[in-house]
Formats: C-alpha cells, structure tokens, sequence
C-alpha cells in the first residue's frame, strides 16, 4: 500500500529526556518522518533537558522538573498518572492513538505501567553487557541469584511488543537470554538523509586542519579512554577532536579521567574536548576519519550518519551494531572491543586509504523505510 492511500495514523513517541544523544535524536527523526508522510506524531519528554533541535514536532513534557531524585514506587505511578492524563487531553479530539513508540529505560517502564497499548519497545543495547554490569565482581551463588532477579526483571518487562534496532540484538534476546516476548521484529533506526547533509552544511567553527573525531556523550561505555590510548599508538599527526556532553558526577569525573589520561600519554597538546554541540553534523562531516570505541551499542547512530556524510568510519566490533553497519569491504575496519593497538591500526589504515562509501553501505538506513516497517508491522498485529 502507497503512503499517499495508507491510513494516516496518530503515533506517540516516548524518551527520557531530549539530552543531546544519538537515541533522542532517532526519536525525533522518527517523528519528522511520520509527521512528513502525513500522520500525526508526537514526542513525550519525561522530564528535561531539551537540547535538540525540535523543529514542527509536537512536544509534550511530561515533568517540568529534572529527573526524580529517585524512582520509589509512588513516583513511578506519579509519572505514569501524568502519561495517562497527556494522552486522554490528546484523545479529547475523539481520535485515539494508533501505537506508542518507547525510546529509553524509564520510558519502557513508564508506558507500561500506565497502561498505553499497543506499544512498541525499541531494544537498543547489549543485554549481555547490561548484565555485567549489574552483577558487577560478585562470584559463585551470588553471582547466580543477581543474574536470575535481573533475568526475571528483564523478562517481566519486556514481554510485550519489542523492536531490536539490529539483527544480532535480537537473536541475542531470543536465543541467549531466552526472551519470548509477544511479538519481536528488528527494524532499523531512521535517518533523513537530506536533512542530514543541510544540517551538516551549516556554518560551524571548525579546526582549519584536517582531525578524527569521536561524537559520543563522555560515559564509560563509550569508552573514550580505549580510543585515547589508540590514539597515542596510531602516532598520526591530526588532532582527535572529542564531541560531547557529560550527564552527572559520574560523566564530569571520567572527563576529569580522560584529561588526566591524555596529559599521562603525552597526547594533550592534540586532544580537544569540545563539549556537546545541539548540530554536531558540520564536525562530522568535515572531519577525515571517525573513530568509535564503545564496549556496547545497539545500533550506533554515529557510524550511519558518519557514513551517510561520506566520512570514513573505524570502530570496536560490539556484539551487536557495528557489523551490522560495516558491511563489505568496510568490515574490515572493525577492531576488537576493547584492543587499542587493533583500533590504532585500523586508524593509521583507514587515514592510509579507505573504500569509496556508497549506496549499498547507506540506502537501508533511509527514514521511509523504517516509518513503512513500523506500519506494516502494526497492520500484522491488529490483522491478527
């Protein structure tokens, strides 16, 4: 069915907050789209900040205040009262919401506690990562019971509808993790090729000089620290320009630990911490090589819009993601999570010579696409 004759849908889109992040940026994407194909797409914000450009999309702000200190029982239903109350003011107009979207981890919680249905649950990250971490250093019996209360959590909560962003995430969940949810498909991240590239025509102050670049919030699991010590055994003359934001105490004092580190390697002089940009494409496209070091992703965001703007790409092969993206003959400038001297020479290689990047590296990854499978998807279920 074209999009000019398919029904026009009422779509809501749930994230966390609309910090300056590669899932909050898909949310919008997702709705600019639908609203550009006729339908009628909406963005429910949690709670702020809002750094992102949001241009015609609907916003509703769910909470005013910042995130809640913390996230007891009677909080949760507080937010989950207030979901309801935004969605029935909406519905006043007698027509009701066709499906949700849920972007981020309070959010899955949240619509489903406060009873929207149908909703889709985009799964974006490593549940075998998300694991460790929460087992931590614990060992033996003790390792066995948190593993199992957060299996039981994880498969209490998504049971419902879920859409993986990559193909290895979801035969993760079905085969190692052993999740039988309702319904799960895999449907790829939405991107506007042509707003992209006028984003990235905008004027912006960038180094004269040719420079690598990382655009990722600065957290641990981006691993900014991996890419510093690959950086300082590449041995190559350009700047590495970091671009991005911290969230908490926790991403001001790895920022503290990331400029210590490049003083103890030697590598300072050359190292540029930029900060978050609301346009960070300018940087992007302009810069002559990016390089991804993340210990885990789903679907990273960074590597397709890189890819789309014609700059060459090197990453960490996370478990899920990145080969996904790095397909061909770009595979090859895949390094092992967590290996420096592996990433450095994929650096040194890449800067060397890289494959022209072209259709077949980018095309699948075009928003109408992702709005057509979201639909069709839908049309399966209710046709059920």
């Amino acid at each position: 069915m074209s999009s000019e004759n398919q029904q026009k849908r009422r779509v809501g889109l749930f994230v966390d907050s609309l910090m300056g992040g590669g899932a909050e940026r898909v949310a919008l994407n997702f709705a600019e789209k639908f609203i550009e194909l006729g339908h009628d797409a909406r963005v429910f914000v949690l709670h702020p900040p809002i750094e992102h450009q949001v241009g015609n999309v609907p916003i509703h702000l769910v909470s005013e205040h910042e995130r809640l200190a913390d996230w007891r029982p009677l909080n949760k239903w507080r937010y989950a009262r207030r979901i309801r109350k935004l969605v029935h003011d909406i519905e006043a107009d007698g027509k009701r919401f066709d499906f949700f979207i849920s972007n981020a981890e309070d959010s899955d919680r949240l619509t489903r506690m406060a009873g929207l249905k149908p909703v889709f649950i985009r799964y974006r990250n490593s549940l075998v990562h998300f694991l460790n971490a929460k087992v931590g250093d614990a060992s033996g019996f003790k390792r066995t019971i948190r593993k199992t209360r957060w299996l039981n959590k994880f498969r209490k909560m998504y049971g419902g509808h879920l859409v993986t962003v990559s193909k290895a995430l979801e035969d993760e969940l079905i085969n190692t993790v052993g999740l039988r949810p309702a319904s799960i498909t895999t449907i790829y991240n939405p991107f506007n090729f042509e707003q992209l590239r006028r984003l990235a025509d905008e004027p912006a102050e960038t180094p004269a000089q040719p420079y690598i670049i990382y655009a990722a919030r600065l957290t641990p699991r981006k691993r900014q620290d991996l890419l510093l010590r690959a950086y300082a055994l590449a041995d190559v003359s350009l700047p590495l320009v970091l671009l991005g934001g911290v969230s908490g105490p926790e991403g001001v004092a790895y920022e503290t630990e990331l400029r210590k580190l490049a003083a103890e390697l030697g590598i300072a002089d050359r190292v540029v911490f930029e900060g978050f940009h609301q346009n960070p494409y300018p940087w992007v496209k302009k810069a002559a090589l990016f390089a991804m070091s993340s210990d885990s992703e789903g679907l990273p965001t960074v590597l397709i819009e890189s890819l789309i703007l014609g700059t060459p790409v090197v990453s960490t092969d996370c478990p899920t993601g990145p080969s996904e993206i790095l397909t061909g003959e770009l595979k090859r400038f895949l390094s092992p999570v967590g290996d420096a001297p592996a990433l450095a020479a994929n650096i040194r290689a890449a800067l060397a010579a890289y494959p022209v990047i072209g259709d077949e590296h980018i095309e699948r990854f075009r928003s109408a696409a992702t709005i057509r499978a979201y639909l069709a998807h839908f049309e399966r279920l209710t046709s059920r």
